[in-house]
């Protein structure tokens, strides 16, 4: 028997219901749904404006306008919102994505004090002046339009009226919930920064916001997952007409929701798959080798720290901004020797770095690490084992011979093929490990 098909809205069945998601007489909660294109994100989004006094915000949002209409009030127009939303949903083999919004309309609809806060906001986070003009100046019943900059408008980029009226739809205090469907499209990647810095990290809330409705979003943008509480975020799925929303289980798993996001693959992005700290050149040299013959394809970015990992770590750290957060949390190495630096772990258990990321080796320095049957070589030597190497500062000796680092590494790397055989140390703490990220 096949699976059941729905030839309407009505026939779809939530789990859990929208109502177990935003709790009655909650406030200013935030709900992120992800999933693959055809998950049922949009029909859960639409589920949750199922009473009155929730707004939905489709994707049928680009609107240009230049005047400004005339606001009427209207007691009936929230209710005549909502019944206008039910009728399109009863609609068979339709999915409605309009919605009660525009940019347009939602400006009008605020009150001046409100406007006058949307607006000194929008100054204050682009430096552009915004205000509502007169066409003529000399007559005060001409048509209104909204100029940023000197420019109408109308005359600007989409981006910024689409930023300006989903503000604005929020801040109407008339309504508790607001569902935005994809708030990211049509922005650019700093708009959408900016709006998710409002809507996901509450900045200027007081202001904006101070009726602290409830949020519920639909994103393909890793700028608008929470990553502050992960089980704000649910993963969508959809069997037939039953759809379900599962929590975000924390943030191993909002790791994995966000490296979707970005496309599955950071090197498609022009990003190293890893980064990885190392302690000097040779560790450097030789291990860029060894992931290049054995990882062919993997992009990993090898940082010589001159002998100082955990002050690098901290840089590193600093630049994500959180690495508990970040796509790179399991893609960020540490390799060190068995006599480690002082520091170094308490700096990566402050940062947040995974234990298996934290590759130590058993002998102490890289060139213990070699692969044997060319230590036999390079040392003449074919009973040649590790135990007989000798470290003096830069000097690496075995028997009668004696060579730098720097030296016996380029002979070392000079010998590696596609065949060789590497210590099972490599093997299971560094090549292994480096497999699972693709």
């Amino acid at each position: 028997m096949g699976k059941s098909v729905a030839n309407s809205f009505f026939d779809l069945i939530f789990s859990p219901r929208i109502e177990e998601m935003v709790p009655q007489g909650a406030r200013g909660k935030i709900n992120v749904l992800t999933g693959v294109n055809n998950s049922g994100k949009s029909a859960y989004l639409k589920q949750t404006v199922d009473q009155p006094g929730k707004l939905y915000i489709g994707v049928q949002r680009f609107y240009s306008f230049h005047h400004l209409s005339l606001y009427t009030v209207n007691e009936h127009e929230v209710t005549s919102f909502y019944q206008n939303l039910q009728q399109q949903k009863q609609q068979p083999f339709q999915n409605y994505e309009g919605s009660f919004f525009n940019a347009a309309t939602a400006l009008v609809r605020l009150t001046n004090e409100r406007r006058k806060v949307l607006f000194e906001t929008f100054t204050q986070l682009f430096g552009l002046p915004i205000e509502v003009k007169a066409e003529n100046p000399d007559n005060e019943f001409s048509n209104r339009y909204v100029s940023v900059g000197g420019d109408s408008l109308s005359v600007t980029s989409s981006g910024t009226r689409l930023f300006l009226g989903i503000l604005a739809a929020i801040m109407d205090d008339r309504f508790d919930l607001v569902a935005i469907d994809e708030p990211e499209l049509g922005l650019s990647p700093p708009l959408q920064r900016q709006l998710s810095d409002i809507i996901m990290k509450g900045e200027h809330n007081e202001r904006l916001f101070p009726h602290k409705p409830n949020i519920v979003i639909t994103t393909h943008s890793h700028l608008f997952l929470d990553k502050t509480t992960p089980t704000n975020n649910w993963i969508v799925s959809k069997d037939g007409v039953n759809i379900t929303a599962r929590r975000c289980a924390g943030f191993s798993e909002l790791h994995d929701v966000q490296l979707r996001l970005l496309g599955n693959d950071l090197g498609e992005l022009f990003l190293p798959h890893a980064v990885m700290f190392v302690e000097g050149e040779t560790d450097k040299l030789y291990l860029e080798q060894v992931i290049k013959r054995c990882l062919p394809g993997l992009k990993v970015v090898v940082q010589e720290c001159g002998g100082d990992i955990a002050k690098r770590l901290n840089y590193w750290a600093d630049a994500l901004g959180d690495m508990q957060v970040s796509p790179y949390r399991d893609r960020t190495f540490a390799v060190y020797d068995k006599v480690e630096q002082a520091g170094l772990d308490r700096v990566c258990n402050r940062i947040g770095l995974p234990e298996q990321n934290k590759i130590k080796w058993s002998g102490n320095g890289i060139e213990y690490v070699y692969p044997i049957e060319i230590l036999r070589k390079v040392f003449r030597d074919g009973s040649f084992e590790l135990s007989s190497i000798t470290i003096n500062d830069d000097f690496v000796s075995s028997g009668e011979i004696t060579y730098r680092k720097m030296a016996l590494c380029e002979m070392v790397c000079g010998y590696l093929a596609d065949d060789t055989v590497y210590p099972e140390e490599v093997h299971a703490k560094l090549i292994g490990v480096l497999k699972g990220l693709r």
